[in-house]
């Protein structure tokens, strides 16, 4: 009798466990669902860590019962034969849409007015581009510093590019300040105290005009905050939220307006929509598709929209680029391709569903996602003008989908990966190559990309290189390198700059290799789970510290949207020694990024060497620079102010060049403006 009741005692915790578990699940994933209140209210509690600590036992209890019992745990733990993958095609030939188009936006439509910067990186659309030309070709050597603004609160470098609406500037600081400044003069008007958070307005600000209550409003994220003032006092709004500030799910990015509701993409990862008036949230949309194996997924956390955010306020949609899923560099514990992880999404807000997305990377291991907000624009192909949302990769790649459909423009290939060597990690068999828009970086790197500066320089990079895995998106191994063009390769979170009229894009890029290293941590056979260090990755250099592979190191590129070609490429930065030696500009890490203009230029910062360039739109030719007191650390904004054409950056040194360069780079506080001086 006292043994049945020990066993029905058992299997009663037995059942409570799996009946928590299932409502655990419910309430932890919210998979894609749209105000579904009842799932929501407890997630906080059950993600406390006591009851995070009980599942973690019931699931160790679970996996060792499962790995002796079941053949299928077993296989799962057991790394890829890669005779399996041999034995496909290599080649997966991917068309790209042709005809079906639906009727362009009309030119006037695309940015309404191209002289303001009511958004950071430009407007809606995230052009980056100014309609503004009195600065221009034939002036630009006569260009002068105006004025240089120091808010002298901080030197956390700045990732922001100023927006500016009808003469006037606002600006996150590095101390969490939101300033507004006359545009003409620099001087400062008001100033307001973000309270707390890491860096408000990270990736910059938005300004709007109430019409109804004839007002201008600024919006922010901070952390876990949506912060709304009046542009003309620096008042917080005491209608929207608490006294201007509503709880969100926590967002880096910059919002955007669609029917007059605020919409943005947050860490949870999720598409939020507020009233624009009041604050309240009106519903929201979860980014998370999870893939159920023979492993548990619980720890699979997709990708969030930290990119950005562009929308298309006519046809009701946004869209968004998101990051890699975690855990870094390791996916063992998410099996599956990780939708919606290393994407481009397109969310109709007006009927709240998704349109469609396309996965840049599956199964992502490397940090390949996209960093940057999507373009917006329209192409001439096929005979007819086409919407188009374009994404830059850290893979130096520029995808260029319908705006509608989410099918590809230009032809691709699905190409053979190779299997990984990690026992339980699932690679994707294929991933993503493009021919066509041509690379704008190198993104996969080789023997032959290998420094050739000097025999000894070689020789050191080459031993470091005969250790390591790399190539088309190559496997991990442990305790090995892993050499890839990622952390400084490609697009970063600066984007690029389109001029809609010539259908050009403008982009700064890295042609930086990466060295990647993981460790193990735990031994799956005591622990039942596969548990890895991440070593800090780090750049391949050579014997004196420059990148390990041939320069250009650091590039200006533009490319022909409507062809696919690139028009010019240049390099990008210099370092000061190697000039002094005669040597050919070798370009550097870069984390500024580009902005085109009406007038014919292209300004870009963000290289070692302090300078901010203006180019040649046409053929690349470098016609101004200017040494600023600290390194570009955002996209220069062009602005009108009493009538005159100004260009602003913000200079601060930067947060990833700071991370890479933690001895070179000097963190400062200065933005700095220019006009035509004769």
């Amino acid at each position: 009798m006292k043994l049945l009741k020990n066993i029905l005692m058992l299997f009663g915790i037995l059942l409570f466990l799996i009946i928590s578990a299932l409502l655990y699940d419910l309430a932890y994933y919210d998979p894609s669902y749209i105000n579904r209140n009842a799932f929501t209210f407890s997630v906080n509690n059950l993600n406390s860590r006591k009851v995070k600590k009980l599942f973690k036992r019931a699931e160790k209890l679970y996996y060792y019962t499962a790995y002796k019992i079941l053949k299928k745990h077993k296989e799962f733990w057991k790394p890829e034969d890669p005779s399996i993958r041999e034995k496909l095609p290599k080649i997966l030939k991917i068309y790209g849409k042709k005809d079906n188009f639906l009727p362009a936006t009309k030119m006037e439509e695309i940015e309404k007015n191209f002289s303001n910067w009511e958004r950071s990186h430009g407007g809606f659309h995230s052009l980056r581009f100014s309609s503004l030309k009195k600065i221009n070709q034939s002036n630009v050597s006569k260009l002068k510093l105006a004025w240089i603004y120091n808010s002298k609160d901080g030197k956390k470098g700045i990732q922001a590019n100023p927006i500016a609406y009808d003469g006037l500037i606002y600006i996150p600081t590095p101390g969490n300040h939101i300033v507004c400044l006359d545009g003409a003069t620099g001087k400062e008007i008001w100033k307001y105290k973000v309270k707390r958070g890491f860096h408000a307005a990270k990736r910059g600000l938005l300004i709007w005009k109430d019409k109804k209550n004839n007002i201008m409003k600024l919006f922010f994220s901070n952390d876990d905050q949506l912060i709304s003032l009046n542009a003309k006092t620096g008042k917080p709004i005491t209608s929207f939220g608490k006294n201007g500030i509503i709880k969100i799910g926590s967002s880096p990015i910059t919002p955007t307006i669609i029917d007059n509701q605020l919409v943005l993409g947050t860490t949870r990862p999720a598409i939020e929509v507020y009233d624009i008036q009041s604050g309240k949230l009106k519903w929201k949309y979860y980014l998370r598709k999870i893939e159920r194996t023979v492993f548990n997924s619980r720890d699979f956390k997709s990708g969030n929209p930290w990119g950005g955010i562009s929308s298309d306020n006519k046809n009701g949609i946004v869209y968004l680029t998101t990051g890699n899923a975690l855990p870094y560099l390791v996916g063992v514990t998410r099996p599956g391709k990780n939708l919606y992880a290393d994407s481009i999404i397109a969310f109709d807000v007006r009927n709240k569903k998704m349109l469609w997305y396309f996965q840049e990377t599956c199964h992502d291991i490397w940090n390949f996602d996209i960093a940057a907000p999507p373009i917006l624009t329209t192409i001439n192909k096929y005979g007819t003008r086409i919407d188009v949302v374009i994404a830059l990769t850290k893979l130096g790649n520029t995808i260029i989908l319908d705006r509608f459909s989410g099918e590809p423009i230009y032809d691709y290939e699905m190409k053979l990966a190779p299997a990984s060597k990690f026992p339980g990690e699932k690679t994707c068999k294929y991933q993503p190559s493009f021919k066509l828009p041509e690379p704008f970086s190198k993104n996969v790197f080789t023997k032959d990309d290998v420094t050739n500066r000097s025999k000894e320089d070689k020789d050191h990079v080459m031993s470091i290189v005969n250790k390591s895995n790399y190539g088309f998106f190559p496997t991990h191994e442990l305790d090995k390198n892993t050499i890839v063009y990622n952390l400084s390769g490609g697009a970063q979170w600066m984007g690029g700059s389109v001029d809609p009229y010539k259908n050009i894009l403008y982009v700064t890029t890295n042609e930086i290799p990466t060295i990647l290293k993981v460790f193990a941590s735990h031994d799956i056979n005591k622990n039942f789970e596969y548990k890895v260090s991440v070593g800090k990755p780090s750049m391949l250099e050579d014997l004196n510290g420059y990148p390990g592979s041939k320069p250009p190191w650091g590039t200006v590129t533009a490319l022909n949207l409507d062809t696919g070609k690139i028009i010019w490429k240049v390099p990008f930065g210099y370092y000061e020694e190697l000039k002094l030696k005669n040597e050919p500009d070798t370009g550097t890490v870069n984390f500024g990024g580009a902005t085109a203009t009406a007038g014919g230029l292209v300004f870009a910062t963000g290289t070692l060497d302090k300078l901010i360039r203006a180019f040649n739109s046409e053929n690349g030719k470098e016609l101004w620079s200017y040494k600023l007191p600290y390194i570009g650390s955002a996209p220069p904004t062009s602005y009108e102010a009493h009538g005159e054409q100004y260009i602003i950056v913000p200079a601060s040194g930067g947060i990833s060049l700071k991370f890479l360069y933690p001895k070179l780079v000097e963190q400062g506080d200065a933005f700095v403006a220019f006009k035509i001086q004769d």
